[in-house]
């Protein structure tokens, strides 16, 4: 997204900063004790809690007030996250972000409006001399603590300006030059070889977004914000899961589309790439897709963790939980009100051969009818019939049900998670 150049009513940052933060070209002391600017620049600065649909943490980053009702955050940072809260830096009450109000994918920017207000907010400065020093600050327990970073010089084109950093600083956080000025916001970036390095976002970006605001929408609605071409279904025949196993080779169907292409973007942007199967029953089905899994050790209790979004469910009539299929999972009613699927866990089905008589339970028990066609698949090849109608199929297996029948009958814990790790090395599309 873009935005339109500032209105001249903005020409004050070319000679002073005025806003909450006071600035001064007092002594430049490391002594925070002695700095009322240091004092004064770090009440800008704010915590952000992130949590899922579920209200279960996803952890913490950090951004900074630029308005009294207004904080800036990196974009990228903040995507997945269903609510989040903010607090001062340091601090442990936290209060409601009522969502964003502007954002730029290629600034990596992010306004939220927030219900806490603050009248320390920092306002971007422009510099007219070189700036070969910026700094941040940290709150630890009662202290002030200052990290510093010596910079490049400024890259500068039209669409883009940053400072290139030489140390480590928390991304999130501002950056202030030695005058106590802000400079900008630290993000992390790719350089020209592909490596991740840091560097400080110049201020003017950030005031340019501040005239662009609009009312306050859903923080999920953040979570598909990016300027990525993503393949066309109409291009994938399939895809094949890797696994340090073996492979497993599956369809998706168009009769569920909004399942298909939220796969597609989960599979593009690598989202599936070392998570592991990390739910078993034996001769039942295999699940995967939680995020939490990329890094669990066998102590930790996975499986709770999606990309931060749900779908709704879409029951299609003739799609059933046949051998094969492949379903999306959702948590129990108790903490999915909704009833909807995860945005990324799906299950594939071992099952087994049911009888008729088996069928004809269910069909009273869950108010259903299996046609001919289900009855003999489920009386043949098996599935698992007491499924259907409570959850989204959405594809099936083309090839590697001996190594799905395989990982069901892998040694669990008592929580279902297998105890040898099985783990997706990643999932390829398979073009037309």
């Amino acid at each position: 997204m873009k935005f339109w150049p500032v209105i001249l009513g903005l020409v004050f940052f070319l000679t002073a900063c005025w806003g909450g933060s006071e600035s001064t070209n007092e002594n430049k002391s490391t002594d925070v004790k002695n700095q009322a600017t240091y004092r004064t620049n770090v009440l800008g600065m704010a915590e952000l809690q992130l949590s899922d649909q579920y209200t279960r943490s996803m952890g913490k980053v950090f951004g900074f007030y630029v308005g009294p009702e207004t904080v800036v955050a990196n974009l990228s940072e903040l995507q997945g996250a269903y609510r989040v809260r903010v607090s001062a830096l340091g601090a442990t009450q936290y209060y409601k972000v009522e969502g964003y109000t502007a954002y730029d994918v290629d600034l990596n920017l992010v306004l939220l409006k927030v219900s806490r207000n603050n009248e320390n907010f920092l306002t971007p400065c422009l510099f007219e001399e070189e700036i070969d020093t910026l700094y941040t600050l940290l709150r630890s327990s009662t202290k002030l603590l200052i990290s510093r970073s010596r910079v490049s010089s400024l890259l500068n084109s039209d669409s883009l300006s940053y400072y290139i950093l030489a140390g480590r600083l928390e991304t999130g956080k501002p950056a202030f030059s030695s005058t106590h000025d802000m400079a900008g916001i630290i993000q992390k970036y790719q350089d020209s070889k592909g490596l991740s390095a840091l560097r400080v976002l110049e201020g003017k970006w950030i005031s340019q977004l501040l005239a662009s605001q609009h009312e306050p929408k859903p923080i999920i609605e953040l979570s598909g914000k990016n300027n990525r071409v993503y393949p066309s279904y109409k291009k994938i025949k399939g895809f094949r899961m890797i696994t340090n196993k073996g492979d497993i080779t599956f369809k998706l169907y168009n009769e569920t589309p909004d399942y298909r292409d939220n796969f597609i973007k989960l599979v593009a942007d690598q989202f599936y790439d070392s998570l592991t199967i990390h739910r078993v029953i034996r001769g039942f089905l295999i699940q995967t897709g939680a995020a939490d899994t990329k890094d669990a050790s066998s102590q930790d209790i996975v499986g709770w963790r999606g990309p931060g979004y749900t779908l709704p469910m879409k029951i299609v009539p003739g799609i059933f939980h046949k051998r094969g299929a492949i379903a999306a999972s959702k948590l129990p009613d108790a903490k999915n009100p909704k009833d909807e699927s995860d945005g990324s866990q799906f299950y594939i089905v071992s099952g087994r051969v049911f009888l008729d008589q088996e069928l004809d339970d269910l069909e009273k028990k869950k108010g259903i009818h299996y046609t001919k066609q289900q009855r003999q698949i489920y009386g043949s090849v098996g599935g698992a019939p007491h499924l259907d109608g409570d959850y989204t199929v959405f594809g099936e297996v083309i090839s590697g049900m001996k190594l799905v029948d395989e990982i069901s009958l892998l040694e669990t814990y008592q929580v279902d998670r297998p105890v040898e790790d099985v783990r997706i090395k990643r999932i390829e599309f398979i073009y037309r």
